[in-house]
């Protein structure tokens, strides 16, 4: 039962980082939440740990866990991984995505124009999400999806950052119905072209962040 708890616990917090709940350098302290689930500490500390263990959440000599502070060489690169993976998982997925999915991803891209209208950046994330993972699920290579999972953990904070301070670009929305179009088509090397420049926006927001605070030392 407690690993069932622990496990419940993992995934939540997870998927509080994946759609930038916490920010980056967040605490996230086991007693509190602990107090807010209605659970001992035993649970969450080893939820913690999991995804500490994962690169996800980073400790501290006093066994504290936390979001990673701005690191925008960290995160370009970690970006730049993602966009690689998931362009492959993409590829793979392209001819395998029944006329049901491409229905749901095209409604996803649907809601989430609604979303960048209203600016609505944690309901943007939470459908962006659901429309990515329902493109590389297809690709019926679960170790290729657990990997690229665990990178939006890691960069989730920071892209809801991001999108926070510099807006919703429109860009997204016709990148988005892009990407449709060519998986509808079964163009397997446009539609991994075209993820890999959805996430490519990321990649230099923060290169380019990187630049400025080299050229300010």
């Amino acid at each position: 039962m407690q690993t069932s708890l622990s496990d419940k616990i993992y995934h939540d917090l997870k998927w509080s980082l994946i759609v930038g709940t916490y920010a980056p350098g967040d605490r996230i302290s086991i007693r509190t939440q602990a107090e807010a689930l209605g659970v001992s500490m035993m649970p969450v500390r080893e939820a913690l740990k999991r995804l500490a263990s994962e690169r996800v959440l980073q400790t501290s000599a006093k066994k504290s866990f936390q979001v990673a502070a701005l690191d925008p060489k960290r995160i370009s690169n970690l970006l730049f991984v993602r966009s690689s993976l998931e362009g492959i998982a993409t590829e793979l997925a392209t001819p395998k995505l029944t006329a049901s999915q491409l229905d749901r991803i095209l409604e996803l891209a649907v809601l989430m124009d609604e979303d960048i209208d209203r600016q609505d950046v944690p309901g943007y994330l939470a459908r962006n999400y659901s429309f990515h993972f329902s493109i590389y699920s297809a690709a019926d290579n679960a170790e290729l999806v657990s990997l690229i999972e665990g990178l939006w953990a890691q960069t989730g904070p920071f892209i809801a950052a991001g999108a926070r301070v510099s807006g919703m670009s429109g860009d997204w929305r016709e990148t988005h119905r892009s990407i449709v179009d060519a998986l509808r088509v079964r163009d397997s090397d446009l539609a991994r072209r075209l993820i890999e420049q959805d996430i490519s926006w990321g990649i230099t927001l923060y290169r380019r962040m990187l630049e400025q605070q080299q050229a300010a030392q």
